[in-house]
């Protein structure tokens, strides 16, 4: 072998080169795995976020489902309705209902009283123990359903508008719930529209059994 031959190696233009490539592979590598986890940590973020829409909807048609026509005294003595509701009401939705499952066989009915609340994008369910009740924190549980709600809006579709007899849902949508003492009414059904920070918009229609 030929002593020119056996000192032969790389050149700096070579092994600059090879180096470029080496780097734009690598950063190709990254930008590909950074695509990759991105993607599977928003998969993730919407599955979560579509769990928890899914689990808010079934506790609030849970409620509506047990509705019941029984009206409460509250913490002032006043006579409240079974069920009041909608956009000029304090809170977004409160209603009576029954089925209360008691496995502990506690010493208490298995109706209750429920309420729904917005607080900062974060819709709560509250809770008491009793109906007629004397303070309004006593026996208070509170369960956050589910958090970035943008938006959320009722409707109650009433029988007793003048409109209602031409309508063929029976009943004319309204977006205020709030019987008079006496005449405790309840709606045919209820519609719920809620929007979700980065999911849209969900909207779902109950039925009032009577």
């Amino acid at each position: 072998m030929k002593r020119s031959e056996a000192n032969k190696g790389f050149t700096l233009i070579e092994v600059m080169l090879a180096m470029a490539i080496t780097g734009f592979i690598a950063v190709m590598a990254y930008n590909g795995l950074s695509a990759a986890i991105n993607s599977a940590e928003r998969q993730q973020l919407q599955a979560r976020t579509l769990a928890d829409i899914q689990i808010s909807l079934a506790v609030m048609e849970r409620d509506i489902r047990q509705l019941v026509q029984r009206p409460i005294r509250d913490e002032y003595g006043d006579q409240q309705p079974s069920l009041k509701g909608g956009s000029q009401q304090e809170y977004l939705l409160t209603l009576s209902r029954g089925g209360w499952d008691n496995v502990l066989k506690q010493r208490r009915s298995e109706l209750q009283r429920v309420r729904y609340t917005l607080e900062d994008d974060q819709l709560w369910r509250e809770s008491w123990p009793v109906l007629d009740r004397v303070d309004a924190e006593e026996g208070l549980q509170r369960l956050l359903l589910i958090d970035g709600v943008m938006d959320f809006q009722l409707a109650f579709l009433n029988s007793d508008t003048q409109a209602a007899s031409q309508s063929p849902l029976g009943g004319e949508w309204v977006d205020d719930w709030s019987p008079q003492p006496g005449a405790d009414t309840l709606p045919l059904a209820i519609e719920i529209r809620f929007e979700i920070e980065a999911f849209g918009q969900v909207r779902r229609v109950y039925e009032i059994l009577q």
